[in-house]
């Protein structure tokens, strides 16, 4: 039995032994390093961007919102991020109808939780959103949408805006027409409020330089002949008409212009549109004289030698009327949070108000009393030029942005 038990014994022990041994080679053994986790990307800055994608200014939403991509593309240098964070653009169609814009901007404010909004091109979309802006305490930049009353009667200290309005519009072409020796003038224009606040800036303008306002003839927005309102204005003969429109029914207007030979009986002075209506109004228009808020060949700037280039790549085509306002509005907008190192609004409001910044047309600078942008201007007759098959927008005047400042009606 004893060696029995010695055999117990020493086997006990080796396996002690073994036991020991492991242990301590656990122990020894050092625990594997760890990479500490990465910081999670702060969140995308969210720009809310009201637009009419599907409505009667649609062609304009599309050059507004393409001009806008590609001026965040200019002014990140590629990056596409400011102040560390990725930009995110959130459009929303407000097919140029108030009421849709309201419920538009309040799903991209409570819903999406922007951080700032850009936008529109109605006039009348544009002073819907104002008040909801404005308690949401909200920046709103605006281009293309003209009306005085966005940075006049309704200004709000949380509305900026990069497109000219309709008083910049009748300062460019009021030295031109009192060139012209005219006095006796008619407005036509579409009825709404872009329609009424360029009728009545153009009056305004006109009755200083002392010219005479015989009437003013309103039509509504979807008008497809514009006949009646045409022969009211033959028969009022006045020396000249400032015409006033905006969306497809332009091309119509232009064409019975020229149809019913309104341009031998007065002089015909407009806003000179985009491209599709150039090519619409086609020979009709050539000869006609008016203001110009861009056409890609007029500007001489390293900005807008970018924009043309890279509007051609991207797109196959020249960009438009309204392309360069929205590459202004993201210009500003990178600025302006650059300059402020934040997204909180009082922050953004003091580095925006008197701001210059390089933009399509040169410098833009926006006013801190109302927040409108001065800008150059540019007076234009169209003239058949080779290789367009269109009537081409030939600078007569280019006016820098202290010539057509407008008068400052704000009261915030």
């Amino acid at each position: 039995m004893r060696p029995q038990r010695g055999y117990l014994v020493l086997a006990l022990a080796t396996a002690l032994a073994l036991l020991m041994a492991a242990c301590a080679g656990q122990k020894a053994a050092q625990p594997a390093e760890t990479t500490p986790a990465a910081e999670p990307p702060p969140p995308p800055l969210k720009i809310g961007v009201l637009s009419d994608q599907s409505g009667p200014l649609k062609s304009y939403g599309i050059q507004q919102v393409r001009g806008l991509r590609l001026g965040f593309e200019y002014a990140t240098g590629g990056t596409m991020q400011v102040l560390g964070r990725s930009i995110e653009l959130i459009v929303e169609d407000d097919a140029s109808n108030p009421e849709q814009a309201v419920q538009k901007v309040r799903k991209l404010l409570e819903q999406d939780q922007v951080d700032m909004l850009q936008g529109s091109v109605s006039s009348g979309a544009t002073l819907a959103i104002i008040p909801e802006v404005t308690k949401a305490r909200k920046i709103l930049m605006v281009d293309p949408a003209a009306a005085d009353d966005i940075t006049g009667k309704a200004c709000s200290r949380y509305v900026f805006r990069t497109g000219r309005n309709v008083s910049q519009d009748a300062l460019t072409g009021a030295k031109y027409l009192v060139k012209e020796g005219r006095n006796r003038f008619m407005n036509v224009a579409p009825d709404y409020a872009f329609g009424h606040s360029s009728a009545a800036a153009w009056s305004a303008v006109i009755k200083a330089q002392g010219g005479e306002i015989l009437g003013d003839i309103f039509a509504p927005l979807d008008t497809k002949d514009f006949t009646p309102y045409l022969q009211r204005l033959i028969q009022a003969r006045p020396d000249g008409v400032v015409v006033t429109w905006a969306g497809a029914g332009a091309v119509t207007l232009f064409q019975q212009i020229a149809e019913l030979d309104v341009y031998s009986n007065m002089l015909v002075f407009t806003g000179i549109g985009d491209i599709p209506s150039l090519k619409a109004t086609g020979d009709a228009g050539v000869g006609a004289v008016g203001i110009n808020t861009y056409f890609h060949l007029l500007p001489r700037t390293e900005v807008n030698d970018w924009l043309v280039k890279r509007h051609l790549e991207v797109h196959g085509e020249p960009p438009d009327l309204f392309t360069a306002g929205g590459m202004a509005a993201a210009i500003a907008i990178v600025k302006g949070l650059e300059k402020a190192g934040s997204t909180d609004s009082e922050a953004l409001i003091a580095a925006l108000e008197g701001m210059s910044f390089q933009g399509p047309k040169g410098t833009y600078t926006l006013r801190a009393e109302d927040h409108q942008a001065l800008q150059p201007m540019y007076v234009v007759r169209l003239e058949k030029k080779e290789g367009y098959d269109y009537p081409v927008p030939v600078l007569i005047e280019e006016l820098p942005p202290e010539a057509t400042a407008p008068p400052v009606t704000c009261t915030r």
